[in-house]
């Protein structure tokens, strides 16, 4: 019976030590990319949830920004980057899936001309302005990083997609 229970033991721990160093699956997703619309406090009223701040990982410019995203990584399905020469940074083109496109229609139709505040894992990257919308399934964030953080971020695109996308 002792040895019974010795082998079943090792089998678990077996598994475990698979399923830990072995599964993508089971971490989470990772440099994820959100847009959220700058909005003004006394829009809301004194009590709401429907704002918070966001700031930097310095900590020094903060946004008002809506608490739920215009769009986010469960949307973006895969990605290009785009060097910018004249500021030697780096922009994302990204491709919306259907449930994008139709989330950016609607930001960009409501909202063309007023600015978006780019996260990456919750903090500040930069700010953008929404641009009129066009039939286009692709979103062009503008140059914010330099080209390693830029490699990272996109080389998490698919992964964060089928991840938030999980049914």
């Amino acid at each position: 019976m002792k040895q019974k229970m010795q082998w079943g033991k090792w089998c678990f721990l077996a598994a475990i030590l698979l399923l830990s160093l072995g599964c993508e699956s089971l971490k989470g997703p990772i440099f994820c990319l959100s847009l959220h619309r700058v909005v003004s406090p006394g829009a809301f009223g004194p009590d709401t949830q429907l704002i918070r701040s966001v700031v930097d990982v310095m900590g020094q410019n903060e946004h008002m920004v809506s608490r739920f995203p215009a769009i986010d990584s469960s949307s973006f399905g895969s990605v290009e980057l785009v060097p910018d020469e004249a500021s030697g940074l780096w922009g994302l083109r990204l491709r919306m899936d259907r449930k994008g496109m139709g989330l950016w229609r609607q930001t960009a139709g409501e909202f063309a001309g007023g600015r978006l505040v780019v996260l990456l894992d919750g903090y500040v990257c930069g700010t953008m302005v929404i641009p009129p919308y066009d039939a286009s399934e692709y979103l062009l964030i503008p140059p914010l990083w330099n080209e390693a953080d830029a490699r990272t971020i996109a080389r998490h695109v698919e992964s964060n997609y089928r991840k938030t996308n999980r049914r």
